[in-house]
């Protein structure tokens, strides 16, 4: 787990005790190494959330790291969402949902209004009548092409 996606999860409050070990995992292959990053990698279920917050901040002090602002790991997480889509198809839909909900938290953009639109066929499809006829083929499509888009126009970064 890269950084940026463990704080967002930590500033969402969606963080779960198994995410710092697999960060502290994630920071010692990318060979960054502390005692505590040892000891928290090396933790194993069940997991205590006190413990392993205790030496995840252990670890980020013996780094000497600083805690990313909450809008840098947001970006990286809509980033990530939208590479998941364009690298696997398969989940396109779900991640769609997830992008949509990062947006509605965290962006303001007339971009990034087309995610909410999506989210509306999503619903529709999934828990609607349906009065589009929107297939499930036709939603990913439309998905991937969005995504693919928001990559190529890096409209975050702008």
């Amino acid at each position: 787990m890269e950084t940026k996606m463990l704080y967002y999860k930590i500033f969402e409050k969606k963080v779960e005790p198994v995410d710092y070990v697999n960060w502290a995992i994630k920071m010692l292959e990318n060979s960054d190494t502390s005692t505590s990053l040892s000891i928290l990698s090396s933790l194993s279920e069940p997991l205590n959330i006190f413990e392993v917050e205790n030496y995840f901040n252990r670890a980020v002090r013996e780094l000497g790291m600083e805690e990313p602002s909450q809008d840098d790991c947001s970006k990286y997480y809509f980033w990530y969402l939208v590479k998941q889509i364009t690298d696997n198809e398969s989940n396109a839909i779900n991640y769609a949902y997830e992008i949509y909900q990062v947006v509605r938290e965290e962006f303001v953009s007339e971009e990034l209004n087309v995610w909410y639109e999506i989210s509306v066929m999503i619903d529709d499809y999934q828990y609607g009548d349906n009065v589009e006829g929107i297939t499930r083929e036709a939603l990913i499509t439309l998905i991937v092409k969005e995504a693919k888009k928001q990559l190529k126009c890096n409209i975050l970064l702008n």
